[in-house]
């Protein structure tokens, strides 16, 4: 398995440089901006207990999910927040990874049925030889930004035009935080040459930095983008939706073509109660929001506004299929395979149909 994960992130595209240091403190830095995580207070951690008590008395069927602590799974904790899966007799245990990789090991090793994670890195698995993973909806849209820091550049022409000048730009590696950044580039006829690239082990790092001026732009997440601005002064520049977009799938729910085949109405079920939490997110937003401030771990304020940019996408149209093949090629110019692995790697036949809205 490990040297599955080395061969993955292997790659020919652009020399990575040491992650910068930075002066701010750590902690006071991740005090003020909550370091990107779900950030569980004790009464979320409550609520998400209950939950979870509720599900477990109804005898139901069990999914284990692992998900990622970003916005792209609000749906999902509301529906949990909200009784949705004991109301269905359906048990969903969740686990959170602070990385990618970390819940693809999950997954591959039977300890997960589904994950909730950057599509980029199960295509990537998916074309490096790991073919039993498929993609089979969609979780999060939109909300992975482009991010310049309080006196840098203020728009993206003026990150454009500053190619060549030495502009100071980190993003992570194999993630859609690396594709917003090389996609925004790439549509404008440059690349990482034309950049002094710094390649991060994580979201946090790249927030300190820009705190510190010690980074001009990077790409980060909701909600701890919306953290960073409000905190920082620092500016959005770009998003997955102008990269790959308009239907910019971030993060997909991905399993095993064994559950895929074997499980196939209950991953229908979960799959439609997703959908119907999302619509009922919609719906009414601010009540939403009230009730995942506390496993969100940030104010009401920047969770308002990091999940209105980062909104539940349950579905993946034809659209958001064609905007994934659009990110995937970004991937094959970087280097990471040299297939578009897009069409083989989605199994979409559980999904509901997408809801049509004026």
């Amino acid at each position: 398995m490990r040297d599955f994960f080395q061969r993955l992130f292997s790659t020919s595209g652009a020399q990575a440089t040491p992650a910068l240091q930075s002066n701010l403190s750590r902690r006071s830095f991740m005090c003020a901006c909550g370091c990107g995580m779900l950030a569980l207070s004790a009464a979320g951690t409550a609520l998400l207990a209950a939950a979870s008590k509720v599900e477990a008395a109804t005898g139901g069927p069990l999914l284990r999910v692992g998900h990622m602590p970003a916005g792209c799974v609000s749906h999902l904790l509301l529906a949990k927040l909200r009784g949705d899966f004991a109301a269905a007799g359906l048990q969903v245990e969740l686990t959170q990874f602070n990385s990618p990789s970390d819940a693809l090991q999950a997954l591959l090793a039977g300890r997960l049925e589904l994950m909730h994670g950057p599509w980029t890195m199960t295509a990537a698995a998916y074309a490096k030889g790991t073919q039993e993973l498929r993609i089979i909806g969609g979780s999060g849209q939109g909300g992975i930004e482009l991010v310049a820091r309080n006196g840098s550049v203020v728009s993206l022409d003026e990150f454009i035009a500053a190619a060549g000048s030495g502009l100071r730009v980190g993003t992570l590696r194999l993630d859609t935080l690396e594709l917003v950044g090389y996609g925004s580039m790439a549509r404008h006829g440059k690349s990482y040459n034309d950049y002094q690239m710094t390649f991060f082990p994580s979201m946090a790092g790249m927030g300190e930095a820009i705190a510190n001026g010690r980074l001009d732009v990077c790409t980060l997440a909701q909600p701890y983008a919306q953290n960073v601005v409000s905190t920082t002064g620092a500016r959005y520049l770009s998003d997955s939706n102008a990269v790959w977009g308009p239907e910019a799938a971030d993060c997909v729910i991905t399993t095993q073509v064994r559950t895929s085949q074997e499980q196939g109405p209950l991953l229908k079920r979960y799959l439609e109660l997703l959908q119907a939490s999302a619509t009922a997110m919609k719906a009414n937003f601010d009540n939403a929001i009230q009730q995942l401030q506390p496993i969100y771990g940030v104010s009401n304020e920047v969770l308002k506004v990091a999940l209105a940019r980062q909104a539940p996408n349950p579905v993946i149209s034809p659209v958001g299929v064609a905007g994934l093949k659009r990110g995937a090629g970004y991937l094959v110019e970087l280097g990471y395979f040299t297939d578009n692995p897009i069409d083989a790697v989605l199994d979409l036949r559980h999904q509901p149909a997408a809801q049509v809205t004026g």
